[in-house]
């Protein structure tokens, strides 16, 4: 039987087990329910950049659109902690559903109607967490609302499958009386089961740590995140030479899952199962971020800055790739209620990749890191064609993009400038349950294709957006929303796009 059969077994039974052990929890019943209904209109076939762009998958790429979307979830027991009755060796269970269901006459082969974006069921004891589904989640340090999206996982797809482990929260460490705070995840994940790979595996970890305590004047963080895509099954089983082995099936159980978790790339001989590319490159395809960020209170406002630094083929290692990164300052009014409370200023740069040559032997030479795409495992660091990543990095949608033959993204040598801008409004009325909030995305990026196939000009283009989120004092309280947003360049079609909505909301 397959590793990841054997691996899904053994958790789930220890999930069984648990969930036997809290059932008066888990009987509790949802604590919040959610419905929205809207729609997104745009004055040309594709929906505007940032109407899309992070939102999880859920968002089809062409408008006209009706959507209607809605949420079960149900939070852990609070009220135990709040009454002093809780203790840290009891079990607490959480879980949640979102359904979406999107009509629309021009979708997308790999764009399906009805969703569901979100289907978990958690269980925590102590500092850890434990969860089987699907969940939102973004990994990096960097701005949570209005950033570009970490590089590695932003949000932009559709969540994967998994089964995960964690220290959700960073947790101070007790010997160093609060001084250190840790945090870390790690998964076990399913992909999709149809594209040029079949059926491939995720591993993922991550692990950061935060030196300063929460009420001190500086706070610094650091840490990385590590994604891999691996096992599975090619379509093409007559092999490639030297990248895929006649029958297609990539490395994978139990010995290659060490492998990839470790990232060694010595100790395997066997010419049957591994290619010339596995011998001299990782069991699978490896990427992620080497973060570091500071926190400073500055008493009624907090500054943030943070740098990712990228890595997916050994240049970081060298250095040689260093130019590449996610930047990001960011300054807060401690007020919830500030007309400007967040004023975010980023700067991303995939275009370096470590130089256009790559060269095995040859440390100075390691470049051409193509982010994104894969020899191998050509549908790409994506889940249902949509980037995992950075929003930046695109698909080619179009013939360019046919497997086995094409790649996953067509540019992934990019400058971006980004501002963003959050606050409330002072605006009073009749209907109003609170102030009205907005959100402002401003992005400018040169696109300069890949080193393969560079574009020629470069495609300059300009992407904005702006929301306005109206709490109304009606039916028990109801959330009008209204987005707008624009494309303006070469890159995608120039056009206005609107996104509207009601939201209902409720506790039981």
């Amino acid at each position: 039987m397959r590793f990841s059969h054997n691996f899904l077994y053994f958790i789930i039974s220890i999930c069984v087990g648990l969930t036997r052990s809290v059932q008066a929890q888990v009987i509790r019943h949802p604590s919040e329910y959610n419905a929205e209904i809207g729609t997104y209109l745009s004055s040309s076939t594709e929906t505007p950049f940032w109407l899309r762009a992070n939102q999880y998958g859920i968002v089809p790429n062409q408008s006209p659109v009706l959507t209607f979307r809605v949420g079960i979830y149900s939070g852990y027991d609070t009220t135990r902690k709040s009454t002093g009755k809780w203790r840290n060796s009891e079990y607490d269970v959480s879980y949640g559903m979102n359904v979406v269901a999107n009509a629309t006459s021009n979708r997308l082969p790999y764009e399906k109607s009805v969703l569901l974006p979100e289907a978990y069921i958690k269980i925590r004891r102590g500092i850890f967490e434990a969860y089987i589904g699907r969940q939102r989640e973004k990994f990096g340090l960097a701005d949570s609302t209005l950033s570009t999206g970490s590089y590695a996982w932003s949000g932009n797809a559709m969540p994967i499958p998994k089964i995960q482990i964690s220290i959700p929260v960073f947790t101070p460490i007790g010997f160093t009386k609060g001084w250190v705070a840790v945090q870390g995840t790690f998964a076990h994940g399913y992909l999709d089961a149809k594209g040029y790979i079949q059926n491939t595996m995720l591993h993922q970890k991550s692990l950061y740590l935060r030196f300063g305590r929460e009420r001190d004047f500086l706070r610094l963080y650091g840490g990385l995140n590590h994604q891999a895509v691996w096992g599975g099954q090619a379509t093409d089983r007559t092999g490639i030479p030297g990248v895929l082995p006649v029958g297609g099936k990539l490395p994978n159980g139990l010995l290659n899952y060490f492998y990839v978790v470790t990232t060694i790339n010595k100790g395997r001989t066997d010419p049957q199962q591994y290619t010339f590319f596995d011998l001299t490159n990782r069991v699978g395809n490896h990427l992620g971020s080497v973060d570091v960020a500071a926190e400073i209170d500055l008493v009624r406002h907090t500054l943030y800055l943070y740098r990712q630094n990228l890595y997916e083929d050994g240049s970081l290692f060298y250095l040689i790739n260093i130019a590449d990164g996610l930047n990001g300052i960011r300054i807060r009014r401690n007020d919830q209620r500030a007309i400007v409370r967040d004023i975010l200023f980023e700067f991303l740069n995939t275009t370096s990749q470590g130089g256009p040559v790559f060269v095995f032997d040859d440390p100075d030479k390691r470049g051409k890191d193509d982010y994104f795409n894969h020899q191998q495992y050509r549908d790409g660091w994506a889940y249902r064609q949509h980037g995992i990543g950075t929003p930046f990095i695109p698909p080619a949608l179009g013939p360019q993009n046919q497997y086995p033959y094409g790649t996953f993204t067509a540019n992934n040598r990019v400058y971006v400038f980004h501002v963003g801008l959050a606050g409330s409004l002072p605006i009073q009325g009749s209907l109003l349950d609170a102030p009205i909030s907005y959100q402002v995305k401003l992005s400018f990026s040169r696109n300069l294709g890949t080193y393969d196939n560079p574009y020629s000009p470069v495609r300059n283009q300009f992407s904005g957006y702006a929301s306005l989120v109206a709490p109304l004092d009606i039916l028990g309280g109801i959330q009008l929303s209204g987005n707008i947003a624009t494309d303006i360049g070469t890159l995608y079609q120039n056009g206005v796009g609107a996104y509207i909505s009601l939201k209902k909301s409720w506790q039981d």
